[in-house]
C-alpha cells in the first residue's frame, strides 16, 4: 500500500514490516517508460529481422528485391511502348499487303476476315504481383501482343496467298498466247461469221488471218508443250498445235515447213514453222487460232499488235 507525504512517496514492505521510502520516484518511473519503449523498439526490429529470415531475405536482400521489382515495370513500359510500335508496322503492312493481293489478282483481306482470324477468348496471364499498376500494365502488354500474335497470323496467311498467286500468275502469264505469232497484215473483223473465200458461203471464221509470203517465220505465241506438227490431212494443210496450260490451246495452220516435234517443250517466241499456203487456200497466210477450255476466242484480244518475236527476244536478252 502506497502513502504520500509531504510530496514524498512511500510503500509497504511486507519482508521488513514497515513503511519504506521511495526515492527518486519520478526518475524512476522515466526510467522505467524509456526502458518499455527501448524494449518494443528492439522487439519490433527483432521481429521484422526474423520475419525477413523466415522470407529468406535479408535486409540488403529486401532492397534487391525492391530494385528488381522497379526495373522490372520499367521492362514492361518498354515492352508495351514496342508493342504499340508493332502494332503500328503491322498496319503499314496491312495496307501494303492489300496492294500486293490487288495487283496479284485477289481481294482484300476485309475486316470481316481479320476479326474472325483475331478472335476467341484471350488467356489472362497468371500474376502474383501486389502492385496495382504493375499487374494493370501486364494484363494491358499481355492482351495486345495475343492480339499482335494473332493478327501476324493472318497476315502470314495473307502473303501465302500472294506468294501462291504470284507463282500461279507467272506460269499462267507465260501460258497465255499474248505474242504476234507472224509479221503481217491482218482484218480485225476477220474473226467470226464471214463469207468464206473459197467455198463462197457464209461459215463461221475461228481464228484470224495473217498475211505474208510463204516462208515468213512463225512463233509461238506463249510457253507449251507441242502437241501436234504434221500435215491435218483436212482444210487447214501442215499444222503445229500447241497445248499451253491452264485451258489454252493454239494452232497455227497453212503452213509450208515445221521446225518442231511432238512432245517438244517450247517458249514463248520461239521459232516453230514458215508460214505457206497448204490446205484449202486463196493465197499464202497464217491461219491462227487460239482456244481456252476448248472454245474459240479471238486472237485479237490476247495479243499486242506492236509487240514482234524480234522485239520480244531483245526485251528478254535485256533484262
Amino acid at each position: 500500500m502506497f502513502k504520500k507525504k509531504n510530496l514524498k512517496t512511500y510503500y509497504y514492505s511486507d519482508n521488513d514490516l514497515r513503511v519504506q521510502e521511495i526515492k527518486s520516484f519520478r526518475l524512476k518511473i522515466a526510467g522505467l517508460v524509456v526502458g518499455c519503449v527501448v524494449i518494443c523498439l528492439s522487439l519490433f526490429v527483432a521481429v521484422g529481422h526474423f520475419s525477413g529470415h523466415l522470407l529468406g531475405l535479408s535486409t540488403g536482400q529486401t532492397n534487391e528485391v525492391t530494385h528488381e521489382n522497379q526495373v522490372l515495370r520499367d521492362q514492361v513500359a518498354v515492352l508495351a511502348s514496342r508493342v504499340t510500335e508493332l502494332q503500328t508496322t503491322l498496319q503499314k503492312l496491312d495496307q501494303q499487303g492489300n496492294h500486293l493481293r490487288l495487283m496479284v489478282d485477289l481481294e482484300k483481306v476485309d475486316e470481316e476476315t481479320k476479326a474472325a482470324g483475331t478472335g476467341g477468348a484471350l488467356q489472362e496471364p497468371v500474376l502474383g504481383l501486389g502492385l496495382d499498376t504493375t499487374s494493370h500494365l501486364l494484363r494491358t502488354t499481355f492482351t495486345a501482343l495475343q492480339k499482335l500474335s494473332s493478327e501476324i497470323k493472318v497476315q502470314q496467311q495473307s502473303y501465302e496467298q500472294i506468294i501462291d498467286k504470284y507463282e500461279y500468275n507467272k506460269g499462267y502469264f507465260a501460258a497465255m498466247p499474248a505474242l504476234k505469232p507472224m509479221d503481217g497484215e491482218y482484218s480485225t473483223r476477220g474473226f467470226g461469221l464471214r463469207m468464206h473465200p473459197v467455198l463462197g458461203i457464209f461459215k463461221t471464221h475461228q481464228g484470224l488471218d495473217i498475211v505474208n509470203d510463204v516462208g515468213t517465220p512463225v512463233y509461238a505465241a506463249a510457253d507449251g508443250v507441242i502437241e501436234m506438227a504434221s500435215h491435218s490431212g483436212g482444210g487447214y494443210g501442215i499444222v503445229v498445235v500447241i497445248r499451253h496450260g491452264y485451258g489454252y490451246q493454239t494452232l497455227y495452220a497453212h503452213l509450208s515447213k515445221v521446225l518442231v516435234h511432238e512432245g517438244q517443250r517450247i517458249k514463248r517466241g520461239d521459232l516453230i514453222a514458215k508460214s505457206g499456203r497448204t490446205g484449202l487456200v486463196t493465197g499464202p497466210h497464217l491461219h491462227y487460232e487460239v482456244r481456252y477450255k476448248g472454245v474459240c476466242q479471238n486472237p485479237i484480244d490476247y495479243f499486242l499488235d506492236d509487240v514482234t518475236a524480234e522485239i520480244y527476244h531483245k526485251q528478254i536478252a535485256s533484262r
